[in-house]
């Protein structure tokens, strides 16, 4: 089968459940709606029904009526994809281990059943099944998840929030990331330029935090590629940020030094001077030809080398990402590079899913579809190599339209567990964006809710309207939280 339509009313966010679940059963088909096609899935509503029909050269192949409550037609998108996951489960023969969760934080879910659960994991798990035909494997990875995460998620305080500085400019462009970001150029001027602007951001916000009475929990400085900037303009963005930002009560610290082309020994040593507590240093691959045709300039050589020096200069906690399907690699080259890696010993691995998302150039090439390169048993052997190596997961995340249908699993030796991600996907305390395309996110604890914050995302146009934007931020934010 190379392509399937849904012959459906103009539904949109129907259309769009159809689509996602019907692209991660079978990976790289054509979906339309409403046209011709030798195999068709007709959708249709009564009163209080809800029926589906699945064709092959308008043969009927079989049918499912599902009940709801009248109207039908207005069942409500969550509903919907519950039952069109059921029907296309049949229909292709199969089952997926998320069930009809796409593009989601499964243990976001996880966490509000515990609590309506008092606790109990087993029941948390069981609902999660029930409700979004989630395997029981994965619903109790996603409760253990939430239940080890709970302390450090609560107790909940809404004048404490985390941070995240961006920094959108890269010394080139991966095909793959479909990042807002901007390449640097060989003067620096535009490196200079933003790191200007984000300091009159910061002293901004300073205020504001002061004002607010907030205080800062965690703190992460990521991009794009923050150590584009020299040794001398990391210790101006770092001394602008001490007392508000960075203080002693900051639980946690991280800088993204993700590219060893960009990491030198004397910015190491300014992070060390400001008491950076946690570094990212991110080959994706450890794979000279994938790396080469992803459009890194390093090889993995660089990467062991930059490692060592980390070491040398005392850094005790290190993440390191890997990205499943870049260059169309194999399970057996994916695990050659996870073996490099845990051979290094980091503290934290990040495994990545490919997603190829709008704004990547491998999208604008090939769009996001591709040909599923691994199974449930690569999963399975990927998870048990980091569990013989001493690795836990500690945080989960996943996108739509990922290589294997799979998601983005962080590990970390005990005790190395990076907060900043678990209060990221958790979703339970605010989390205030500086700089171009840094988006903030405001939580509700009374009616455990967020409302988003975006903000500009190139870097030449925050340079424009700097002022605009840093007043139009103040004043989402003020709106927002608290006093």
């Amino acid at each position: 089968m190379d392509k399937i339509a849904f012959c459906i009313d103009d539904n949109p966010s129907w259309r769009q459940a159809c689509y996602e679940l019907a692209e991660a059963f079978a990976a790289g088909i054509d979906i339309v709606f409403n046209e011709p096609c030798t195999h068709r899935i007709d959708i249709s509503t009564t009163e209080d029904s809800i029926h589906m029909k699945a064709f092959e050269d308008d043969r009927l192949l079989f049918e499912k009526n599902y009940s709801a409550p009248a109207p039908a037609k207005t069942m409500p998108s969550k509903t919907f994809k519950r039952l069109i996951y059921r029907f296309l489960s049949a229909y292709f023969d199969k089952t997926l281990p998320w069930g009809c969760l796409t593009g989601i934080k499964p243990v976001k879910i996880a966490h509000q059943n515990l609590q309506d659960f008092d606790g109990n994991a087993l029941e948390a798990a069981d609902y999660m099944s029930v409700c979004y035909d989630v395997s029981e494997a994965k619903s109790k990875l996603a409760v253990e998840l939430a239940k080890k995460e709970m302390a450090v998620v609560y107790p909940l305080d809404e004048k404490r929030v985390s941070v995240y500085v961006g920094v959108p400019i890269c010394p080139a462009k991966c095909h793959y990331c479909s990042f807002v970001s901007t390449v640097s150029d060989k003067k620096g001027e535009l490196a200079a330029m933003y790191l200007s602007d984000l300091l009159a951001e910061i002293e901004a916000f300073k205020a504001f935090f002061l004002k607010k009475d907030l205080t800062v929990d965690t703190l992460y400085i990521g991009g794009g590629t923050p150590s584009v900037f020299s040794a001398e303009q990391i210790d101006t963005l770092l001394s602008a940020l001490q007392g508000v930002f960075i203080h002693p009560g900051l639980r946690e610290l991280t800088f993204e030094a993700g590219r060893p082309e960009t990491t030198t020994a004397d910015k190491l040593a300014v992070l060390r001077q400001y008491g950076v507590s946690r570094v990212c240093l991110n080959p994706q691959s450890m794979n000279d030809e994938t790396l080469s045709a992803i459009g890194r300039h390093h090889t993995a050589a660089d990467i062991v080398e930059k490692f060592s020096l980390m070491r040398e200069m005392g850094f005790d906690n290190i993440n390191m990402d890997l990205i499943a399907g870049l260059n169309g690699e194999p399970p057996e080259k994916v695990m050659r590079s996870l073996q490099s890696v845990i051979a290094l010993a980091p503290e934290n691995i990040t495994v990545h899913s490919l997603a190829i998302k709008r704004g990547a150039k491998m999208r604008a090439e090939n769009g996001h579809r591709y040909v599923q390169l691994y199974n449930d048993a690569f999963y399975g052997e990927l998870e048990q190599t980091l569990d013989d190596a001493g690795y836990h997961p500690y945080y989960l995340y996943r996108q739509k339209y990922t290589q294997g249908n799979g998601e983005n699993i962080g590990y970390a030796k005990d005790g190395f567990d990076g907060i900043y991600n678990i209060l990221m996907m958790a979703e339970r305390q605010s989390i205030i964006g500086i700089g171009a395309g840094a988006s903030g996110k405001c939580y509700h604890a009374a009616q455990n809710r967020f409302e988003k914050v975006f903000t500009v995302k190139d870097v030449r146009t925050y340079h424009m309207r700097l002022n605009e934007t840093i007043d139009r931020k103040i004043a989402a934010y003020s709106a927002h939280l608290s006093d």
